[in-house]
């Protein structure tokens, strides 16, 4: 057979003039090799060889030792030119891929503004908030890009360049900041943050712009402060029917005269929410038509419908203006001045919830100090605030105190500061504030923040005035709430420290230097109180000198004064004092409520598990792993314990692991610690899981409660040891705890742990940070991070020509269509588990049985129609969203009654539209089995838990929507008397089954369980479901006051015999070092002498 010849121009093409071939290369043909194309070939491959001995070279195997190395500093290689030749090489790299990428046209608008999908996705890597990357591994994904021949791949630069121009776009700015103490940062200002939230569809929408006055408390809104205590210039000022486009030009303000529909006139004083819909509260307002006097009934507050308002005071100036009012009426201004600012435009005002704290900028366990601010929005829901996409990152420096970056913030706290925004759901421009509204931190940040002396002073509470020296707090007061502050604002402490210096300096010169002392003073006949006189009147001068010396400080704040702005001849909050002390609508000793996880878990929770373990051998160490391990966590939401490495590293447990043993610890300690221990570990328990309430229905019998259990768990403190409620300041601060959830809300809402999680990505921009211009170079990284995550929201923001634009269809759709890109970027949407849904075994695991088959040993008949073939569920969801398994405990409804039992079977007819969507289940194609228990009207008189027994009913059908929630119940393993074995599984490693034996708990045949009240999920669920007399906590003490006393009484005998042993040992410690210390000194002045003795004898010898 004859081989046709391939055809070599087959593959070849004209395109511009050049031949191409099917990858876009240019074809060179030639009549065949010439000396100089040799000539250059021979050199290309020389080159290579050269540089793969240079490779081997440097490699260890094969280099060769050079001893010139070891010779000096002189032969040292100079690291400045070896990092200026790279430098060089990088620049020489960039202008060939810029030289490239010139010829790229990136104008897709569906992925506008990048202009194509790999701009995006580049920028998409680039800012990925736990997965940084540094410009080298930039740079190198962009090279195997090439390499690979990926279309449109820009250059380094360019990428930077359009980074750069769209954050400008969006307009985050990173602005530059110096402190009155001279320290410089950078801030991302949070107005401009917040202001990427109107414009965004995805946050937008759970907008809350009025506290609501009615229903459950489960959000910062609907908390005391919101509803009662802000000022109404602080709240929202104006209303709109946004619903009717026919009215939305017509804007209601507070504080003005308006007119219902049904003719009446109201003066509203805030809007309000009740069950979502917008209320205006408010005067009455009495027209008399014949002497046309507005009477403002200001006597009581009358509630409207704000829909029910038809004309605003504009519209009744012409009708009834000008306005004239009674004599006993409020003198408004009307209109109201904020119509001036407006221009027609809403106006709206933001709170915000303003954290910070010292953080090490290290990914490793050196400590690199950086002081951090970061706010979240409070006026979006806590489901969404406490993902880590919600916290925005302010500024962070390793030199300025927060107290001094809190000065920045003051610039967006200002009254007469509103800042623009574009509100994608009234799709116009808007003008909105911020204020401030709590300062959530650890304790002694806390105490930082409000100017306060500390935890470490006599009076370490900053929220009130108890406390004084050792002695006095052992007094039967020790309780009492006496609050005294001290000094501790580091601002004020600068200047203090300073006017001390200068005021010792000036005393000296001008009082006790003989020689530049004031001449009067210098008069030998000027003596006694004539004397004393003129120095009183010396000393009268440096002060006032001193004062018009520190108002002038810092010299470039008080240049910016005005001439006649009185402040120019005071001390000035953020120049010389903490500005927080100075904002409106703020207090930092009452909004620095208690913060549960370093309060609560790294508090009560730590000192209980180090009481309890401290005395423990390996024997006990091993039984409460063993026990911890065995736990059942179905209806917790925990993971599995690791119970060996919390005993292994029992003094270094974080947040977490406290999660787990205020949940499960009481199960397993009975017989491992004291009585005393015991009751506090229920005590503990029992108050934990009320403070993880995430809904408080009625607040009164909550707060009730809530001191109740706080009452009991310290005085349980007081009878271990009486002592530690003064040395531990963070068991009296949880006193504050009831307070805080009045006025706030329930604790978790202010729980500072998503900031904590957020530290992790701030120590990711750290360690990429040139560490020259750390402020700078992280606050500018997180203004990139903020500005695609807006991008990509399908925010939108102001374009080069004026009108506000949305990124191309294919972005605004990307980060909806990819959960894994939503989780990378710490958003987790709303939960997409409907009540009732099923969910199938994965197919591989599927298999259609019998119902016989299905049901096991049980006896119950087959629902209709019989016959059909059956699949095992995986799950089940319940009215409270939870995915209920088999073994569960659920709580459900029966013919009207709420019961309790655990789930034996979870079945779906094969071939039904359950099996076949996995989605909506029906009672005819889901069948829920479960096993019913009895709650015994009596707690256990061990756990002071309710107690679950079978029930006589046998198994039951359940409706797969009747399931209410899920809930934790633990074996009674003391009353069974279940023991630790050695059973024939073993343990795995590395994935593989060990030969080591697993140890485990073996439960015994008692069908008896405790309800698990310690729960922190479903807590408040439980509490509404069961009688009241297996919820209601009793008293620890009755006489509470007796008990104290008598405690004080024994602190009084044995504080004084504690304090002298102290004194005893300091001393007999400075005593020995002192003489230690002469020993030293002795010897070295004996080797000296020895030395010298030495030296002269080789000099008589000419030595």
């Amino acid at each position: 057979m004859e081989i046709d010849s391939p055809d070599l121009l087959s593959s070849v093409f004209l395109q511009d003039g050049h031949l191409v071939d099917n990858f876009g290369e240019v074809v060179v043909f030639s009549a065949g090799e010439t000396g100089l194309t040799a000539e250059k070939h021979n050199q290309v491959q020389l080159e290579t060889q050269l540089n793969d001995a240079e490779f081997l070279g440097e490699h260890d195997l094969f280099c060769i030792s050079d001893p010139t190395l070891e010779m000096g500093l002189e032969h040292e290689v100079d690291e400045h030119s070896a990092s200026e030749k790279c430098r060089l090489e990088i620049d020489s790299d960039e202008e060939i891929e810029a030289d490239a990428s010139e010829n790229i046209l990136a104008d897709d608008y569906e992925w506008a503004p990048h202009g194509s999908k790999t701009m995006f996705m580049l920028d998409l890597l680039d800012n990925l908030p736990r997965l940084r990357l540094s410009d080298d591994h930039l740079r190198t994904i962009l090279w195997v890009m090439r390499e690979c021949r990926t279309p449109d791949v820009p250059s380094f630069s360019a990428l930077r360049k359009m980074q750069s121009k769209l954050t400008k776009q969006v307009k985050i700015e990173s602005r530059h900041h110096t402190s009155s103490l001279g320290n410089h940062f950078y801030m991302n200002h949070p107005a401009k943050l917040l202001a990427l939230d109107w414009g965004n569809p995805l946050v937008r929408s759970s907008f809350r712009v009025y506290p609501e006055v009615e229903g459950p408390v489960k959000e910062f809104w609907q908390a005391e402060k919101w509803t009662r205590e802000v000022d109404l210039d602080e709240l929202s000022p104006m209303w709109a029917n946004w619903k009717d486009p026919s009215t939305t030009h017509r804007h209601y303000y507070v504080k003005e005269l308006a007119q219902l529909k049904d003719g009446s006139f109201v003066i509203p004083l805030r809007w309000i929410t009740v069950d979502s819909v917008v209320h205006a509260e408010g005067f009455d307002v009495k027209y008399d038509d014949e002497s046309a006097l507005f009477a403002v009934h200001t006597n009581i507050i009358k509630r409207h419908l704000a829909s029910s308002l038809r004309r605003n005071v504009l519209d009744l100036g012409i009708t009834h203006g000008p306005f004239k009012f009674s004599q006993y009426s409020p003198a408004y201004e009307m209109p109201h001045p904020l119509r001036d600012i407006s221009k027609g435009k809403p106006l709206f005002r933001l709170r915000v919830m303003v954290w910070s704290d010292d953080v090490s900028g290290n990914v490793s366990k050196q400590y690199n100090a950086h002081t951090n601010v970061y706010v979240t929005n409070v006026n979006i829901p806590h489901r969404m605030s406490a993902q880590e996409y919600f916290v925005r990152f302010c500024s962070t420096s390793p030199h300025a105190s927060s107290s001094e970056q809190f000065v920045a913030l003051s610039d967006d706290f200002k009254a007469d500061v509103w800042n623009e925004a574009y509100d994608c759901e009234l799709e116009q421009e808007i003008l909105f504030q911020i204020n401030p509204h709590l300062l959530p931190a650890d304790n002694p940040q806390q105490s930082e923040t409000s100017s306060h002396i500390g935890v470490k002073g006599n009076y370490n509470c900053r929220r009130d005035l108890v406390g004084g020296t050792e002695a006095e707090k052992e007094s039967d007061k020790v309780y009492q709430s006496l609050y005294k502050s001290g000094v501790k604002d580091k601002i004020s402490q600068y200047w203090i420290e300073e006017l001390l210096a200068r005021a010792k300096a000036l005393r000296a010169r001008r009082i006790s230097d003989p020689i530049t002392r004031d001449v009067r003073l210098k008069r030998t006949s000027l003596k006694g109180e004539a004397r004393q006189q003129v120095k009183l009147s010396i000393e009268h001068e440096i002060q006032l000198e001193l004062w018009n010396w520190v108002i002038k400080q810092p010299p470039e704040s008080y240049a910016c004064l005005e001439e006649n702005d009185p402040s120019r001849s005071d001390v000035r909050a953020g120049d010389h004092y903490n500005f927080l002390l100075n904002t409106q609508g703020i207090d930092p000793h009452q909004d620095t409520p208690v913060e549960i996880l370093h309060t609560w878990l790294l508090g009560n929770e730590k000192y209980l598990w180090h009481d309890t373990n401290k005395q423990w051998d390996k024997k006990k160490d091993g039984t409460f792993a063993v026990r911890l391990q065995s736990s059942s966590i179905d209806g917790l939401t925990l993971p599995p314990p690791r119970a060996d490495y919390l005993v292994q590293y029992k003094n270094s447990l974080v947040g977490k692991h406290f999660k787990i043993l205020q949940q499960l610890g009481v199960f397993h300690v009975y017989d491992l610690c004291s009585n005393d221990l015991f009751r506090l570990w229920k005590a503990a328990g029992e108050l934990g899981a009320l403070i993880w309430c995430p809904e408080i229905v009625d607040m009164p019998a909550y707060l009730a409660d809530l001191q109740i259990l706080l009452d009991n768990m310290l005085d349980i403190w007081a009878e271990i040891d009486p002592h530690r409620i003064i040395c531990k300041l963070k068991l009296h601060a949880l006193t504050h705890l009831g307070e805080d959830v009045r006025r706030f809300g329930p604790a978790i809402l202010y729980s500072t742990e998503v900031f904590e999680c957020f530290n992790a990505i701030f120590r990711r921009c750290s360690v990429l940070s040139n560490h020259l211009a750390p402020s700078h170079d992280i606050a500018i990284t997180m203004a990139g991070m903020e500005r695609f995550k807006h991008i990509v929201s399908g925010g939108w923001w102001k374009g080069p020509d004026g009108c506000y634009v949305q990124a191309g269809e294919s972005i605004r759709t990307f980060l909806v269509r990819n959960p894994d890109l939503q989780r990378r970027l710490g958003w987790a949407g709303a939960s997409v588990l409907h009540p009732g849904a099923v969910k199938l075994q994965p197919r591989t695991k599927r298999k259609s049985s019998t119902w016989q088959a299905a049901i096991g040993n049980i006896t119950i008949e087959e629902p209709t129609p019989s016959g059909a073939t059956w699949e095992a569920c995986k799950y089940l969801v319940s009215r409270s969203g939870d995915p209920c398994r088999v073994d569960s405990w659920v709580f459900f409804v029966r013919e009207e009654r709420t019961l309790v039992g655990r789930i034996f079977s979870l079945l779906a007819r094969s071939g039904s539209s359950s099996t076949a969507t996995a989605a909506t289940s029906s009672s005819t194609d889901v069948v829920v089995i479960i096993k019913p228990y009895n709650v015994d009207e009596q707690k256990d008189s061990v756990f002071d838990m309710p107690v679950l027994t079978p029930s006589d009913a046998g198994h039951l059908f359940v409706d797969p929507k009747e399931l209410l929630f899920i809930c934790n119940a633990q074996h009674d393993c003391k009353l069974g008397a279940c023991k630790v074995s050695t059973n024939s599984r073993f343990r795995h490693q590395e994935r593989q089954e060990t030969t080591i034996p697993h140890t485990t708990i073996i439960h015994s045949a008692l069908d008896r369980y405790i309800l698990n009240t310690h729960a922190l999920h479903n807590a408040h669920l439980i509490r509404e479901t069961l009688p009241r007399s297996l919820t209601a906590p009793i008293p620890y003490k009755t006489d509470r006051s007796h008990f104290h006393k008598g405690l004080a009484a024994t602190l009084r005998v044995t504080g004084p015999a504690k304090r002298a042993a102290s004194q005893a040992k300091a001393k007999e410690t400075r005593n020995r070092k002192k003489a230690a210390n002469a020993r030293l000194a002795s010897s070295s002045q004996s080797r000296l002498e020895t030395i010298v003795e030495v030296d002269g004898d080789e000099g008589d010898l000419g030595l």
